[in-house]
C-alpha cells in the first residue's frame, strides 16, 4: 500500500516535470540530479514510514497483549464467581441437611423428655398411693415385716493394766474384764416413728439396766425431728455413742470428768429442726430432761465398768436439766469437709444454777478412690457451778481433748489422743494424758483394739514430777451380732 502510494506520486511528479522540460530548457545532468534527489528523499521518507509502521505495530501488540491479559482476569473472575456459586449451593444444601438433621434429633428429644415425664407421673403417682396406703396405723419392723424388730448383740470384753497407785475404777490393776453385754431392739411402731430399746447386762455385778428405751419421730413437719423417752443425751461428740461404738477403749478425761464414767443418760424429750433458707446446713436444738438425779448419785449408785485415771466428782444437776444447740456442716472441697457446733446444758434450781458449756470441731478428709480417710476431733467443755453455801462464789472448770485417727483402709485405724481436764468440781487440779492406739476391724461387727495411757495428775502451784502419774494398757475385743453392732453409727 506504501510502495503504491509512493508510485503514484512519483507518475505525477514525471508529468509534471515533463511539462516543465517542454517549457524550459534544462539539462539531463540537472534532471538526474533531481531524480537523484527525490530518489533519496523517497527512500527516506520510507524509511520513516516503516519506523512509525513499527512503533504502530508494536503499539498494537502491546494493546492486543493488555487486551489478552483483561480476557484472563475476566476469565478467573468469572471462574471463581462460578465456583463460589457453587460452593454457596453446596453450602445451602448441607445446612438444610444438618437443620433436618438437628430436627429430627430435637423431636427424638421431645419423644423422650415426654416419655419420661410420663413415667416420672405414673412413678410419683405409685409413690403418693404407697403413701397413702402406709398411713393406715399398721406396725411395721425395720424391713417391712409386720411386728418383727431388728435384734441385736453386742458383747464387750478387755484386758486392763495398771500401774498407778491412785484410783483407776472398780476392777484390779491387771485382769480380764467383760464389761457389758448389750442387747438392741430397734423397729418402726409407725411409718416415720422408730422405737429403740438397749437393755444392758453387767456380768460383773450381775444385773440388768435399761440404758436407752426411746421414741424417735423422724418425719415431722418442717424438717425436724423429735426423740422422747430414756437416752444419752445429744450433749457432745462423745456422750450420745455408745461404748463399743468409739473409737477407743476409755472415755476422754474431760467428758469422765463432767459427765461421769458411764456418760449422761435421763429421760426427757429432745427436739431438732434444719434451719430453712440458708446455704449451709445448719441444726438447731432444744431439750427438756428430768435432772431429778445428779450425776455425781449415779455415780454413786451404779458401779463403774469405765476406768477413773484418777477420783474426780462429776458435775450435779439439781434440777430439771435444758440443752440448747447448734450444729453445721460445711463441704470445702469434694472430699474435704468440717463441722462445728456449740452445746450448753444447765438447771433451773434456784438455790444456785449448774451449766456446761460444750464447743466441738471435726475436720474429716477423705482420699480419692480408697479406703483412707483422716478424722481430726476436737471438743472443749466449761463448767460453770453455783457454790450452794455462798451465792457469790462460782467454781469454774474446763477441759478439752483432741483426737485424731488415720483409716488405713478397711481394717486398720491408728489414732491418737490427748486429754487435759480439771478433775470436775475441784478446779484446783488438772491431769493430762497421752493415748496411742491401734483397731484392727475382723469385720463390720467385731474389732480388736490395742490402747496406751499415760497419765499425770496436777495442782495449781505445785509441780507432779512424775509423781502422781499411771501407765495403762487396755486391749480389747468387741463382737456381735445384728444391725446394731457394726460401726456405721461411728
Amino acid at each position: 500500500m506504501v510502495k503504491t502510494f509512493f508510485l503514484i506520486i512519483f507518475c505525477f511528479f514525471c508529468i509534471f516535470n515533463t511539462n516543465s522540460f517542454a517549457n524550459n530548457d534544462v539539462s539531463m545532468d540537472e534532471i538526474a540530479s533531481e531524480i537523484q534527489q527525490l530518489k533519496s528523499a523517497f527512500q527516506e521518507m520510507e524509511k520513516n514510514y516503516k519506523a512509525k509502521i513499527d512503533k504502530l505495530e508494536a503499539r498494537q501488540e502491546k494493546q492486543q497483549t493488555e487486551k489478552d491479559y483483561s480476557a484472563r482476569i475476566q476469565k478467573v473472575e468469572d471462574d471463581y464467581k462460578v465456583r463460589i456459586r457453587s460452593l454457596e449451593e453446596l453450602l445451602g444444601e448441607q445446612k438444610a441437611e444438618i437443620e433436618y438433621e438437628y430436627d429430627i434429633r430435637i423431636s427424638s428429644l421431645e419423644e423422650l423428655i415426654d416419655i419420661e415425664r410420663t413415667r416420672s407421673q405414673e412413678e410419683y403417682s405409685r409413690i403418693t398411693q404407697r403413701a397413702k396406703l402406709q398411713q393406715r396405723p399398721f406396725f411395721y419392723g425395720t424391713k417391712g415385716s409386720f411386728m418383727n424388730p431388728d435384734v441385736s448383740i453386742v458383747a464387750d470384753t478387755f484386758y486392763h493394766f495398771s500401774d498407778s497407785k491412785f484410783g483407776v475404777g472398780e476392777f484390779g490393776d491387771e485382769d480380764m474384764h467383760f464389761r457389758e453385754v448389750e442387747l438392741a431392739l430397734q423397729g418402726y411402731i409407725y411409718p416415720g416413728v422408730r422405737a429403740e430399746f438397749f437393755p444392758t447386762f453387767e456380768i460383773a455385778e450381775n444385773k440388768v439396766e435399761m440404758e436407752e428405751a426411746f421414741a424417735n419421730f423422724l418425719t415431722l413437719p418442717l424438717n425436724s425431728n423429735l426423740l422422747v423417752g430414756r437416752h444419752r443425751i445429744r450433749f457432745g461428740l462423745v456422750n450420745p455413742m455408745h461404748q463399743h461404738h468409739r473409737d477407743y477403749a476409755d472415755v476422754p478425761l474431760v467428758v469422765q470428768n463432767f459427765l461421769g464414767a458411764e456418760g449422761y443418760i435421763d429421760e426427757g424429750f429432745d427436739f431438732s429442726v434444719m434451719a430453712p433458707k440458708i446455704p449451709i446446713p445448719v441444726e438447731l436444738g432444744f431439750a427438756i430432761f428430768d435432772g431429778a438425779k445428779s450425776l455425781a448419785e449415779e455415780e454413786e449408785e451404779e458401779v463403774s465398768n469405765n476406768f477413773n485415771l484418777f477420783d474426780s466428782t462429776p458435775i450435779a444437776f439439781r434440777d430439771h436439766v435444758f440443752l440448747a444447740k447448734i450444729n453445721t456442716n460445711m463441704l470445702l472441697l469434694p472430699n474435704l469437709d468440717i463441722s462445728t457446733g456449740y452445746h450448753v446444758m444447765w438447771d433451773d434450781n434456784g438455790a444456785g444454777n449448774t451449766a456446761v458449756h460444750n464447743g466441738q470441731f471435726q475436720l474429716r478428709y477423705r482420699v480419692p478412690n480408697s479406703w483412707s480417710k483422716l478424722l481430726w476431733q476436737n471438743e472443749v467443755y466449761v463448767a460453770d457451778v453455783d457454790n450452794i453455801a455462798n451465792e457469790d462464789q462460782r467454781n469454774t472448770s474446763k477441759g478439752f481433748y483432741s483426737f485424731l485417727k488415720y483409716t488405713h483402709n478397711r481394717f486398720l485405724d491408728l489414732g491418737f489422743r490427748y486429754d487435759w481436764a480439771e478433775l470436775g468440781l475441784d478446779n484446783d487440779s488438772h491431769q493430762w494424758a497421752l493415748n496411742p492406739m491401734a483397731t484392727w476391724h475382723l469385720t463390720e461387727s467385731s474389732y480388736i483394739r490395742a490402747q496406751y495411757r499415760y497419765g499425770e495428775l496436777g495442782s495449781k502451784g505445785v509441780s507432779s514430777a512424775n509423781v502422781n502419774s499411771t501407765n495403762e494398757f487396755f486391749l480389747q475385743f468387741v463382737w456381735g451380732l445384728g444391725p446394731h453392732a457394726h460401726g456405721i453409727k461411728r
